[in-house]
């Protein structure tokens, strides 16, 4: 039994393009917003005296620079 896929018209490739772009504009909404979450996450630990940079560094396995760019673009509010 062989099911046969039924062929793509002008509209519904129009169609099916809209909802793409509506989906990867969402996909990077939700992105922002986990990161936004993981680095305020980060923040608190160091804030509140649980850790220091470098114990997140090496926790987390990203380099210092980085981490200190992603909490002062969390502290600038970007």
């Amino acid at each position: 039994m062989t099911t046969e896929k039924k062929k793509p018209t002008e509209e519904t490739i129009a169609a099916a393009k809209k909802r793409l772009v509506a989906a990867k504009q969402q996909r990077e909404k939700d992105r922002a917003a986990a990161d936004r979450k993981f680095w305020q996450a980060v923040a608190n630990e160091i804030d509140a005296g649980n850790c220091r940079q470098v114990d997140a560094v090496d926790a987390l396995d990203f380099n210092r620079d980085y981490i200190r760019r992603n909490l002062k673009q969390l502290a600038e509010g970007s």
